[in-house]
């Protein structure tokens, strides 16, 4: 580990004066931009990047645990930093959900913030981003943590046994038969673990080296095999893959395991610093599956979810929810985290699909659902929706079911927040067919007309790199904004 790298900030006892100082200064550009939208009803430009550069706590790198794993289109924490500063959205003691919670960014946010620590709650439908989310946000003792990485490590260097291989499509094409042995040793132990949340750390830090060892080209999210004849046009690019795939072929898989394990409890130790996290007075949780239908139950070991007597979340319970829900034809985060599933044991070939097709935005579809024209009710999106049916049937139900579901999801969200309560809403447009899919105004049109939201502002950011794919196929153009929409629960 380089000792110039940071992975904290001293940010825990800033005076109180500079906390409300900094407190009111969100307050008032979150007022200023409200007047500016209700002057003339367009979105106000903003950076958040910028607007938290005076807050020296702010800077976000490899702090913390935001660097714990990588995980496709992760929402830019300067959003909820932003927004989890202000007292105008929610009271210190609020509830705050984010109901795609992802590996948990806004959940960590939120209970670390110098000035406005809130415990959070999460709803995730992906296995592998539950159980991140789960380390990223849970103190675990440095001792524990680092006695366990030791016995662990001794335990893998003197395996000689059977191991359990993952069965999926083309998996000799992705793995060689030494990578494959490796893992699965790896995983073979990290199973004898005893302890529930240092099982899951260390789960956490197998699947960070999965995509290492793979021969799946690092530079693309979505799985794509590495192959140098695929560069033969640029021969600096194809020397350098050639020479990756020789790196890749004699990876010891130990070797990239201790090192995620030895930079990821650097990353959780700085969680220890804050007291509430310790004493369990803040916390972050992720409690269920499906956006749609908001209930309480229980994670489990491995980001599994326990539904057992699982209620409803109580109606206005929450006093603030900040998300980023997938973007139409910008992701497909089943088909990119698919390797760590299958080797975590957290998916199996079969039972991938029905995760896929479960997902809000998804393209997994059959032809009879989309042989008929599918409309929202809508009048923003069905004109969308017809433009794009002339040219793709199935593009069009795509986008159809897509508003259906946010409907869904912004009605339970509607159902949870307290009176007056805000639902900061982050959003990309893009363009499906050839056609502009406006989707923030589409569904800031679902949330006043048919919800009883009302819009109190909008705010667009241009999006820079962040880990997010913004070009896909010819039916997916480019996600260039990233859209805030800020609804308010009416009385």
């Amino acid at each position: 580990m380089g000792s110039k790298r940071k992975f904290s900030l001293n940010i825990d006892h800033v005076p109180d004066n500079i906390k409300r100082g900094q407190i009111e200064l969100a307050n008032n550009y979150l007022q200023r931009f409200r007047e500016k939208y209700e002057q003339n009803g367009r979105p106000v430009r903003v950076s958040f990047r910028a607007l938290c550069s005076d807050w020296p706590w702010a800077k976000r790198s490899d702090v913390y645990t935001h660097l714990l794993h990588k995980y496709p289109a992760k929402i830019l924490p300067y959003i909820p930093i932003f927004f989890l500063s202000s007292e105008s959205y929610a009271a210190q003691n609020d509830l705050v959900l984010d109901n795609f919670a992802g590996t948990g960014t806004v959940l960590l946010e939120s209970i670390i913030h110098p000035h406005l620590k809130r415990s959070a709650i999460g709803i995730e439908i992906n296995p592998l981003a539950r159980l991140i989310a789960k380390v990223k946000t849970t103190p675990l003792p440095t001792s524990d943590l680092k006695e366990e990485a030791k016995n662990l490590i001794s335990r893998i260097n003197y395996f000689t046994g059977e191991v359990e291989i993952p069965q999926f499509i083309n998996r000799d094409l992705w793995f060689s038969k030494r990578i494959q042995y490796a893992l699965a040793k790896i995983k073979s132990c990290i199973d004898d673990v005893e302890d529930v949340n240092l099982k899951d750390f260390f789960l956490v830090c197998l699947s960070y080296i999965i995509r290492d060892v793979s021969f799946a080209d690092p530079k693309i999210a979505p799985p794509i095999v590495l192959k140098p004849e695929h560069f033969s046009k640029n021969p600096e690019r194809q020397k350098e893959v050639t020479v990756l795939l020789r790196r890749k072929k004699w990876a010891r898989p130990l070797t990239y395991f201790e090192r995620a394990v030895e930079k990821n409890i650097k990353r959780v130790e700085t969680l220890n610093a804050f007291e509430e996290l310790r004493a369990g007075e803040t916390k972050a949780e992720i409690i269920w599956d499906d956006a749609r239908e908001l209930k309480w139950g229980r994670l489990t070991a491995a980001g599994g979810i326990d539904k057992t007597d699982a209620e409803p979340i109580p109606n206005g319970s929450v006093g603030l929810v900040i998300t980023s829900p997938p973007y139409i034809n910008a992701q497909k985060y089943v088909r990119t985290t698919k390797f760590e599933l299958f080797w975590l044991g957290l998916a199996t070939e079969e039972e991938l699909p029905v995760l896929d097709k479960s997902l809000v935005g998804t393209e997994r579809i059959f032809w009879d659902e989309y042989k008929e024209l599918h409309l929202s009710g809508v009048e923003s999106a069905d004109s969308v929706i017809k433009r794009i049916y002339k040219k793709s049937k199935e593009r069009a139900y795509i986008v159809s079911r897509y508003f259906d579901d946010m409907r869904q999801v912004m009605k339970e969200t509607y159902r949870v927040l307290k009176t007056d309560g805000r639902f900061v809403l982050v959003v990309g447009d893009n363009t499906v067919c050839g056609t502009k899919v406006r989707s923030h105004q589409i569904l800031a049109n679902i949330a006043t007309q048919d919800l009883g939201f009302e819009v109190e502002t909008m705010l667009v950011d241009k999006i820079r790199s962040r880990g997010m794919i913004t070009k896909r196929h010819e039916t997916g153009g480019m996600v260039l904004d990233d859209w805030v929409v800020v609804l308010k629960k009416g009385r």
